[in-house]
């Protein structure tokens, strides 16, 4: 088995639940006595470390001559034996998961002996139908890999597409570019920006919408809990992903509300996450109340909250760049910073036009996101009846076979 010292070895890794063999990116050699061994296309290679994670793969033509250690260790793939189907019967943590009680180390580095792994006990049906079975699952993960370059297609488009009308404005609209008539140290959507159009404005936000908190009424109180009123938390964080979070998964009394500092919000308040998931932002469908994870802006009649939203939206970089912490988990978006943050005003219809086409963006990638997840929940049935042989798509007989008898270490 050839092997090449640390120092100049080209390596590859192994990503968790099946998602591929790579390149392992700016490391191209460690310690001069690791040894490194060159790995072929069409090789099947996990990681001892992440097998209970589902780090399977196989080598792709552009890795071939790649090399990995022994803690990667490769096998042959038997010729009889079609390797995507293969590679499908390992990912599947049905397969992956029963090795638990097998890992040996520490906690926090478990590695499964490769020894378990060839004692494996697996179903083989023929090899003409392991191929069928093996291009109909290629089929649903060629619709998710399309859907899903879709969707990251549909995102950066967008991006640069509100870029340019939250700061240079629609086209309907536009007039010259002016410098900005101020400093603009916190809000700026872009650290390039230094000009506008002659009819926007450059305005501190809280001159236009009442910054609110929210709060956690007392849990040692039953009677503050289980009422009527919607009640914004961590737990629903995800609903910040829609355009309007219509529920959330607690509701308060109007006694929580009352003997807390939690304040009921009218609808169309703009609701920005600033603790767990920094930047998620929405407006609300109806009245509601949030947790001090929090920060909301209610809109007065100069910004439409609609504006607020796709603005607060492409500020992401912005968001991490305010956000303090001790450390990536721990960070928070204060409230000072809101206090003084500014925002570039274009007249109210440029608003509602510019917040239209950012919608319109969110809505079909809603949708795309909505049609990949019943791809994958229908590629876990298809795989779970194809590769268990409850439907057949082939031969009627099947063989038990282990791996050693599928593989053969290299």
């Amino acid at each position: 088995m050839p092997c090449s010292p640390g120092g100049v070895a080209q390596k590859l890794t192994v990503r968790l639940y099946g998602k591929g063999v790579v390149p392992k990116v700016n490391d191209r050699g460690g310690s001069a006595a690791t040894r490194y061994y060159k790995r072929r296309q069409g090789q099947l290679i996990f990681s001892k470390l992440d097998f209970l994670n589902g780090a399977f793969g196989l080598v792709p033509p552009e890795l071939d001559g790649y090399e990995s250690t022994l803690d990667l260790p490769c096998f042959d793939i038997a010729p009889e034996v079609d390797p995507y189907w293969l590679l499908s019967v390992l990912i599947r943590p049905v397969f992956y998961r029963r090795y638990r009680g097998m890992a040996i180390g520490s906690r926090k580095a478990q590695r499964v002996p490769v020894e378990e792994f060839l004692a494996s006990v697996v179903t083989t049906p023929p090899t003409d139908e392991q191929q069928r079975i093996a291009r109909s699952l290629a089929a649903v993960d060629a619709a998710i890999d399309g859907t899903t370059r879709f969707v990251a297609e549909l995102r950066r488009s967008k991006y640069w597409l509100m870029r340019t009308l939250l700061t240079e404005g629609h086209s309907s609209y536009k007039t010259k570019l002016v410098p900005l008539p101020e400093s603009w140290p916190i809000g700026r959507i872009a650290s390039t920006v230094d000009r506008m159009p002659s009819h926007w404005k450059l305005v501190t936000l809280t001159k236009l919408a009442k910054l609110e908190s929210g709060h956690t009424p007392s849990r040692q109180h039953p009677e503050y809990w289980n009422g009527t009123i919607h009640w914004l938390s961590l737990g629903d964080t995800a609903e910040l992903k829609k355009l309007r979070v219509e529920k959330t998964s607690e509701c308060v009394t109007q006694a929580g509300i009352d003997n807390s500092s939690a304040r009921l919000l009218p609808a169309d308040t703009v609701v920005l996450s600033r603790t767990a998931v920094r930047g998620l932002c929405s407006r609300l469908a109806k009245p509601m109340a949030t947790s001090q994870d929090f920060v909301a802006f209610v809109c007065g009649p100069d910004v439409l909250p609609a504006y607020l939203v796709q603005l607060f939206r492409h500020m992401q970089r912005e968001w991490r760049r305010l956000e303090q912490g001790s450390s990536p988990t721990n960070k928070t978006l204060y409230f000072s910073a809101f206090k003084v943050l500014k925002i570039l005003l274009p007249p109210s219809e440029e608003q509602s036009v510019i917040a239209e086409i950012g919608e319109s963006f969110d809505e079909r990638i809603g949708i795309e996101i909505r049609y990949l997840e019943q791809l994958r929940h229908a590629k876990r049935g298809l795989a779970q009846a194809l590769l268990s042989g409850r439907v057949r798509v082939g031969a009627s007989t099947a063989n038990g076979a282990r791996a050693a008898g599928t593989v053969r270490r290299r």
